[in-house]
């Protein structure tokens, strides 16, 4: 599987992802506006009828405290094609409600007409006009004048009822204050209905204002500033003179309830988020797998190079022992038995690089323990890795400074992490390799530091050292060979001696490496391992 692929596939991916989160988010959103809009409807459509409710209750209670006189027409009325003109007056002492009623009646052989005008101070107010046809039953035939009046007179009581309600609620109702015309159990009572018939059960919250914006009742709970969306309504609309009192309520849990109606949208939600993480742990595993393909590649081409150089020796080495023409001297077998040695030894040593990689398959190193004197152990690493450093001009420093230097180790595996420590300076060295050694003393166990004045790695290498098959790159330094085993195997074998490691670097000033060995073991490196 190319690089190219992968890039393809994981952009389709992502692009694909990205559409349908983008195609979720609209249809959540329109979905919850679309659940809104019909509850904001539902909403309006039931103050409307409460507003109406609340007039009607108040016109029904003043048509009640109401006596409208009865009026009848002189008996002018029975004379043909005659008109009739007649006065009356209704109100108070002081004139409020004066207004004349002038009553003009045409009389024809098939119908009686009439136009009712009512006027208060030379100002017309209503006009209402009605035809009704004479009787035609035999009854009615004796006086069809007679018939044709009683109706004319009902319709005419019933508006002018009508009139007087609306005058008087023109004129006295309007100036009352808004709180002594509607109580607030009235209005919850009504909100209460009209929300109930509508199916919306949740909770609400309303106030009244007067005319000036000034709350003058409300619920107990009742606060505006908590609402995140009011519905507003004029109380009395259809008054003479209206004035801007309104009715202001609002649902505390009307986000919750429109998410809550939304049945399906939690499951499609759920069950996107877990298709991203999905995808996201399939991109990631691919851009890991093909990360580690080309590490183990460039492991075998490594591990084939290193093998490659010290067999090829040795096998040089033999073809001149076995060759005749070579002379055979005591010098020249000493050194070509040398070479074979030497060679040996190094192939011995990567053999041992690459077996140490079937540790982090294990799991646990299965490390044999045994108490073992740290400054004596670090003193023989030093002694035989002096040669390589002193043969490249360098030097190493010891101090060896622990007091109490015992602790339970698996000899082997940590004679390993001081080696892999040094080499790894020695192969990141810059000018003359100048190593320092120490070991101290801390209340609680030893400290091993490995100091060098090598390359130095960058913060952003630093993070990834301990990581099998991880090289850090040397730039135009084509010299650093190696499987990319050494300090993950370092950190593998410390922290299943319980122990901690960490390190510091600066470019171009050099890199330390602290290791902390506890001198008392604990319950969790304790596991597989064999004291002796």
């Amino acid at each position: 599987m190319s690089r190219r692929f992968i890039q393809i596939l994981i952009i389709l991916i992502t692009l694909t992802l990205l559409g349908l989160i983008y195609i979720q988010m609209m249809w959540i959103r329109n979905a919850t506006m679309i659940k809104e809009e019909h509850f904001d409807q539902l909403v309006r459509q039931a103050l409307d009828q409460v507003i109406h409710r609340l007039e009607i209750n108040e016109t029904s209670t003043l048509s009640a405290q109401m006596a409208i006189e009865e009026f009848s027409l002189p008996p002018q009325y029975k004379n043909e094609n005659r008109y009739f003109s007649g006065i009356k007056q209704l109100g108070t002492d002081d004139g409020r409600l004066q207004y004349d009623i002038s009553l003009d009646f045409s009389i024809s052989s098939s119908q009686l007409s009439a136009r009712v005008s009512t006027y208060r101070q030379d100002s017309l107010i209503y006009t209402y006009e009605d035809k009704t046809p004479m009787g035609s039953s035999q009854l009615d035939k004796a006086d069809p004048l007679a018939h044709a009046f009683n109706y004319l007179q009902s319709k005419f009581r019933s508006k002018l009822t009508e009139q007087e309600i609306r005058l008087r609620k023109g004129y006295f109702v309007t100036d009352i204050p808004i709180q002594q015309r509607i109580s607030r159990e009235t209005v919850d009572v009504t909100l209460l209905q009209a929300f109930d018939e509508r199916g919306i059960s949740l909770p609400f919250e309303f106030g009244i204002y007067n005319s000036k914006g000034e709350l003058v009742t409300s619920t107990v709970r009742y606060d505006r500033d908590q609402a995140t969306v009011t519905y507003q309504k004029y109380l009395f609309p259809s008054d003479l003179h209206p004035k801007p009192n309104y009715l202001l309520v609002y649902f505390p849990k009307r986000p919750n309830f429109i998410m809550e109606s939304m049945g399906m949208m939690l499951p499609t939600v759920i069950f996107t988020l877990v298709m991203v993480l999905l995808s996201v742990l399939t991109m990631a595993i691919i851009v890991r797998q093909k990360r580690l393909d080309d590490i183990k590649n460039d492991f075998i081409n490594n591990m084939t190079h290193e093998f490659k150089t010290p067999i090829s020796t040795i096998s040089l080495a033999s073809q001149m022992l076995t060759d005749e023409n070579v002379t055979k001297t005591p010098s020249s077998l000493k050194h070509i038995s040398t070479v074979i040695q030497d060679e040996s030894k190094r192939l011995s040593f990567q053999v041992e690089k690459v077996l140490q990689m079937a540790i982090f398959d294990k799991g646990k190193a299965g490390l044999k323990l045994k108490k073992t004197n740290i400054n004596e152990m670090v003193h023989g690493v030093v002694n035989t890795f002096r040669i390589k450093v002193e043969s490249q001009k360098g030097s190493i420093v010891e101090k060896l400074e622990a007091k109490n230097p015992y602790a339970h180790v698996d000899e082997v595996h940590f004679t390993n992490v001081i080696f892999n420590l040094l080499d790894n300076a020695l192969k990141y060295k810059r000018g003359t390799p100048v190593f320092q050694v120490k070991t101290w003393n801390r209340p609680t166990g030893i400290v091993i530091t490995v100091e060098d004045n090598g390359l130095g790695i960058s913060k952003e290498n630093l993070k990834r050292i301990f990581e099998k098959f991880y090289r850090v790159p040397t730039g135009n330094v084509h010299n650093v060979k190696g499987f990319g085993l050494g300090l993950a195997y370092v950190k593998k074998i410390v922290e299943d001696h319980g122990a901690e490691i960490k390190v510091e670097s600066e470019l171009n000033v050099g890199t330390k490496f602290e290791i902390f060995l506890p001198l008392k073991s604990n319950k969790e490196w304790k596991k597989n391992i064999k004291f002796s």
